[in-house]
């Protein structure tokens, strides 16, 4: 069992995002952030032992991260994107074609600000929301934990900073 901590849309405040990290430093083996970081990424890097895993968002400048991301981990087959050359503001069915050319099983993006989870027997898709701007009805700041159980099943929890 793994546990990660899932950020995107940032926007340049780190320092809600470096609280959640301290919060479960010791429980979590790394970082997934989604873009629109706004900034070099360093502070969010140096804060934990494990690795972090970026991609680049439509407000990074200086972040030196790639577009998207595919790679194997603990099993599954990750896709990570920002989101908007998906187009997710129009729906997610761009980005479920694109994680099929992928061939991935887990699919990580943000640009909405807005939460969301699907899972299926094929596919697992997650929007962590926005740690600093949210816009879903409430407007509470989000993270998401992941976890990648023994058995190859994920759990994910939505969680309020």
């Amino acid at each position: 069992m793994a546990k990660y901590l899932v950020f995107s849309d940032s926007h340049g405040d780190d320092e809600k995002m470096l609280d959640v990290v301290k919060r479960h430093k010791g429980e979590i083996e790394g970082i997934f952030f989604l873009g629109d970081m706004e900034n070099s990424g360093d502070r969010l890097r140096g804060a934990v032992q494990g690795p972090v895993y970026m991609v680049r968002g439509n407000c990074d400048w200086s972040l030196q991260a790639k577009d998207f991301q595919t790679f194997s981990l603990h099993g599954h087959t990750v896709a990570m994107t920002h989101g908007h050359r998906q187009h997710v503001n129009m729906g997610i069915d761009t980005l479920k074609y694109w994680a099929m050319e992928k061939e991935a099983d887990l699919v990580l993006y943000g640009h909405t600000h807005v939460p969301f989870v699907e899972q299926s027997s094929q596919m697992t898709i997650l929007n962590p929301g926005s740690i600093s701007r949210p816009r879903q009805e409430g407007h509470k700041k989000t993270y998401a934990l992941l976890e990648f159980l023994g058995n190859g099943e994920l759990d994910i929890q939505i969680c309020n900073a």
